[in-house]
């Protein structure tokens, strides 16, 4: 439209020029250059002006994606970071969970170390005595059981077998008799 306006005045001008006479014509002819130069004038401005609003236009669309990546990298680093707190926390939660249990454990253990222990000292005197009131008695070896009959045997008075005048001798012939019991080659007494 404004490309338009500097023909329309030109054409104004013209027909102006042509209805007054000579003198006006000239003087209507410079103010009409003077005023198509300042219309060339504005004309170029406005072009220039355009060029600057242009390349000022492609800055901030440039500055717009260069802030964009820059906030999308600052996201993408905002959630690293949130999710590496969020491990930290969970680490926490789960060490706190753990010292939780601990400190109720501990009183428990120590409880049950006193007790045992309270039960040692008192269980130790009955060991004791039980110790000292009947002592362990080895199982003797044949050796030795057979060196303890053996004087017991001669000996004059035994401890195990009854003595030598209460037995009656190997020998005789009562105790063969006792021994074998009554044979039948002989015949029987009338004691018997």
């Amino acid at each position: 439209m404004q490309l338009h306006r500097p023909i329309v005045v030109l054409i104004v001008t013209t027909l102006m020029l042509t209805m007054a006479g000579c003198e006006e014509e000239e003087r209507l002819a410079e103010m009409a250059e003077r005023h198509l130069e300042r219309q060339a004038e504005q004309n170029r401005q406005i072009a220039d002006l355009q060029k600057e609003v242009a390349e000022g236009t492609r800055q901030l669309v440039e500055a717009d994606a260069r802030a964009r990546e820059e906030m999308v990298a600052l996201q993408r680093d905002l959630q690293a970071d949130q999710a590496a707190i969020g491990q930290q926390r969970d680490q926490l939660e789960g060490e706190r969970k753990e010292l939780a249990a601990k400190r109720r454990l501990d009183p428990l253990v120590a409880a049950a170390i006193t007790n045992i222990g309270l039960l040692a000292v008192c269980a130790l005197p009955l060991i004791l005595c039980w110790y000292l009131l009947y002592p362990r008695v080895e199982p003797a070896d044949d050796q030795v059981v057979a060196e303890v009959l053996l004087q017991d045997l001669v000996s004059d008075r035994p401890l195990l077998l009854p003595r030598i005048e209460d037995r009656p001798a190997i020998g005789s012939a009562g105790e063969a008799s006792s021994l074998s019991g009554p044979s039948s080659d002989q015949p029987a007494s009338p004691n018997d």
